[in-house]
């Protein structure tokens, strides 16, 4: 594992002392999150590309194949 050091004022690392909690998870939590949000982002990014490419449903269609699945069964 490799190490990186975060900086913070002097008057936020007394305050971090008073918080029961494990600031490395918590800093290591923070950084997985939105390397994972950006990830998706990108592949949101990717999905519109796609949708923008695919031909537009016909007007009509969704209630005209709803109708015909009800009568089917």
């Amino acid at each position: 594992m490799k190490i990186v050091a975060v900086r913070v004022p002097e008057e936020i690392k007394k305050k971090m002392k008073d918080v029961p909690e494990d600031w490395s998870e918590y800093i290591r939590k923070a950084i997985e999150d939105r390397i994972e949000r950006e990830k998706n982002k990108k592949i949101l990014k990717d999905l519109k590309k796609l949708w923008k490419g695919m031909p537009k449903t016909p007007k009509g269609f969704s209630a005209k194949s709803i109708r015909e699945d009800r009568d089917s069964g």
